[in-house]
């Protein structure tokens, strides 16, 4: 009786159905082991009050002189500058350091201005590279609302 003969061809149809399997397995076990996180927590009720922040950008760009955001890289600060007014002891609200690639390290501080219209930040313990700073503050019963992209080093 003859043996019977191996044919080459379903061995590498064999081995390449084996390596399908194994990769499609283990690029699935490395997927599932992501951290993935949304950018927000709760966007749902965020997205129910876009058209109240629509309004808030809106009348933040019809202002005569909007605040300044600049950072003062010697002393590790965000500096808010608001423009010139008689008193700022009616500006309320919170400053936000919004990191894009890690919700994680979001950072928000009350918006307390000194006498001068100025309150310094400190970015100190912030992780190096992009950041958007968003401004919420409320004058006069009005709300506004001020985003900006800055860089730390």
């Amino acid at each position: 009786m003859a043996e019977p003969k191996i044919h080459i061809w379903a061995v590498g149809i064999t081995i390449v159905i084996v390596v399908f399997l194994i990769s499609t397995i283990a690029l699935t076990i490395i997927i599932s082991q992501e951290d993935y996180h949304l950018v927000t927590e709760d966007y749902y009720q965020k997205d129910q009050s876009y058209q109240k922040q629509i309004d808030t950008q809106e009348r933040t760009k019809q202002l005569d002189q909007l605040p300044v955001l600049s950072v003062d890289r010697e002393a590790k600060t965000c500096v808010v500058s608001f423009p010139e007014r008689k008193s700022y002891e009616g500006i309320t609200g919170e400053i936000m350091f919004f990191r894009i690639s890690d919700a994680t390290r979001d950072v928000t501080r009350p918006l307390q201005l000194n006498s001068e219209g100025r309150q310094h930040v400190s970015v100190s313990g912030l992780q190096s590279g992009q950041w958007i700073v968003k401004m919420n503050w409320s004058e006069e019963g009005q709300e506004y609302y001020l985003e900006e992209r800055i860089y730390l080093q």
